[in-house]
């Protein structure tokens, strides 16, 4: 009796045994069996190289280049080589890196991480989503999106304005609420450069303070030819930004001397001119000069007075045919070829050549 009693205790604590093994593997493969479904992928080892890019930086302060920091993971199973970089723009333009530092090719091992800086002027793509990529020997590389810094450093305004002068303009350049100041180096128009009021012997700091009041610069440079015309202005900083705006200049002022009168029989000691400032002038003129070209010499009259109709006045007035009496001895210039050139104070000026009889 005894001894049945201890072999069925015994079955028991076998039983127990059994039970608790199983119990024991089954957690075992069921932890397994979830993690092959569910564990992170760095438990999933690839089989290529898994090269990523871990950040991208677009500084404000310098927009000649953009920083690319890469990450070859320890789990790599072998090196990666970076043979380019490129950008990817909202104009569906791809930007190949031509030069970086380090140089590209470059190598990286399991577990290195590097940032390359890459030279790009960006400073067309201020405020823009771009897709930055890596290729790379081993296959398709990798990419990150980001978004470029937003610059408010803009030209408000192109003023080429008649009434005033032809010898300048203005314009005003604003870059309040920009996440850095500039410094402006250089001003173009249409891609030529111009002589400035401020004057850039020394590159002009333009604060991005809230509040901070827009700019105002006088280019120095006759526009006389881009009448009518379209005009881009370029406004260049030393940090790579470069703002541009394009106008349509004002139309054309249309100044005629219909008639350059010599007269023997009234006078050999002036002459009068008829002068026309067309309508289609988008501005009236005010008179600076006559002078006279003969014989290889340039003579200014003196003492000059113009009419319309009976009224003294020196102004070219829109509509208005203009008589202006030039008091001149031409008595030692008959039988040549005479020019006569009437200018005026806003820069525009009209000639004729005649004979003198």
């Amino acid at each position: 009796m005894p001894l049945a009693q201890n072999v069925k205790g015994i079955s028991k604590l076998a039983m127990i045994l059994l039970l608790l093994i199983s119990f024991l593997l089954g957690t075992i493969l069921s932890y397994i069996w979830t993690m092959g479904f569910y564990a992170s992928p760095e438990f999933h080892l690839p089989s290529q190289t898994n090269l990523t890019i871990e950040n991208v930086r677009f500084p404000a302060e310098d927009a000649t280049f953009f920083d690319v920091t890469m990450l070859n993971p320890s789990y790599s199973p072998s090196n990666a080589t970076i043979e380019r970089i490129k950008v990817s723009t909202s104009d569906d333009k791809t930007h190949n890196i031509a030069l970086t530092s380090p140089t590209l090719p470059l190598t990286l091992a399991p577990g290195k991480i590097q940032t390359i800086r890459s030279f790009w002027n960006w400073a067309n793509y201020t405020g823009q989503t771009v897709d930055v990529y890596a290729v790379i020997a081993q296959g398709s590389g990798p990419a990150f999106q980001v978004k470029t810094a937003f610059m408010n450093f803009s030209i408000t305004s192109v003023n080429l304005d008649p009434s005033v002068s032809a010898n300048y303009f203005n314009i005003t350049i604003q870059n309040a609420g920009s996440p850095t100041f500039v410094n402006i180096s250089k001003i173009l128009v249409n891609g030529a450069e111009v002589l400035t009021e401020p004057a850039l012997t020394e590159p002009y700091g333009l604060s991005n303070a809230s509040g901070v009041t827009p700019v105002t610069f006088m280019l120095k440079r006759n526009w006389v030819d881009l009448q009518a015309q379209d005009v881009t202005v370029a406004v260049q900083t030393l940090q790579g930004y470069t703002a541009y705006k394009t106008v349509r200049g004002p139309p054309r002022v249309v100044l005629e001397i219909l008639n350059a009168y010599f007269n023997a029989s009234v006078s050999l000691n002036h002459f009068n001119l008829t002068v026309l400032n067309a309508g289609i002038s988008p501005t009236d003129l005010d008179i600076s000069e006559v002078t006279v070209f003969v014989a290889g010499n340039i003579t200014r009259i003196q003492n000059w007075t113009a009419y319309v109709g009976d009224q003294v006045t020196s102004k070219l007035e829109r509509y208005t045919v203009t008589i202006i009496k030039c008091p001149w001895d031409w008595s030692g210039y008959r039988n040549q070829d005479v020019t006569i050139t009437v200018a005026t104070v806003q820069g525009f000026q009209v000639a004729k050549t005649t004979y003198i009889q």
